[in-house]
């Protein structure tokens, strides 16, 4: 199979906003195997993970005064930051933050989807990155999901927004977002009454061994275990400052 390239429709970063940075730090450097570098030092300071060699996923204090929970964020890439702003307000998703320009990286806007989840479409400055590894090592980023009231709905609306196709579970029994030929998220149904949001996984050689480390390293185990038919075990937990992330343990084919 040919390498992968970046694709409109792909998630090309991750990001943690929390309360307390370097506890974060501490705990993903323990579970992943993560080494941070500070990329913006002084008041507005952004940290950078990598792995081998590679970097995986930023992190950066809240603003002071906003009220917001300890979250990651998945950034998907998109040929036109404006027009996806446009795009999810006239489809009646809401505007967080208007497209705005990082110096010598990109742009991007804050958006959020009719049913609350929130997700940043980015274009990036340069089209000079190397393509996502395939399958994902260890320690990086490789799977998200919507969760959300009305799949119907937010299958629609994410098709208009960004342009995501859709196909079947490896199960054939539930639905996933794709780029291109690409699958790269999944749609499931929220329970009655919870919220709306979009949730990131990484990869692990355990889900189990890492759930289990993420709690002796001060974490909290939110799932424990679920089996994924035809695709792995996904466990989920919760760092120290409240960022929930998914373990994904790919199945192994002989």
């Amino acid at each position: 199979m040919a390498d992968p390239r970046w694709t409109p429709g792909m998630f090309c970063w991750r990001e943690l906003m929390t309360d307390d940075v370097e506890r974060a730090r501490r705990f993903y450097a323990e579970l992943f195997g993560w080494t941070w570098k500070a990329d913006q030092p002084g008041a507005h300071e952004y940290w950078l993970a990598s792995r081998g060699g590679r970097q995986v996923a930023g992190m950066m204090a809240k603003p002071p005064g906003q009220p917001m929970p300890t979250a990651w964020s998945s950034y998907v890439l998109v040929l036109d930051v404006d027009a996806a702003v446009r795009r999810c307000a006239e489809a009646g998703g809401r505007v967080l933050k208007e497209a705005t320009d990082i110096p010598e990286v990109g742009r991007f806007a804050v958006l959020a989807d009719p049913w609350g989840a929130v997700f940043p479409p980015f274009r990036p400055a340069s089209e000079e990155s190397s393509p996502p590894a395939m399958p994902p090592p260890a320690g990086t980023f490789c799977w998200e999901t919507l969760v959300t009231p009305d799949p119907k709905g937010a299958v629609a609306f994410y098709g208009k927004v960004i342009g995501f196709g859709t196909g079947k579970t490896p199960s054939g029994e539930g639905t996933v977002f794709t780029a291109g030929d690409i699958m790269v998220a999944d749609v499931q149904p929220a329970r009655p009454g919870g919220p709306s949001y979009w949730a990131t996984y990484v990869a692990v050689e355990s889900a189990e061994a890492s759930r289990d480390r993420a709690a002796r390293l001060g974490g909290k185990v939110l799932v424990p275990r679920i089996g994924v038919p035809k695709v792995g075990i996904v466990s989920v937990i919760a760092d120290p400052t409240g960022g929930s992330v998914g373990l994904f343990q790919p199945e192994r084919r002989p």
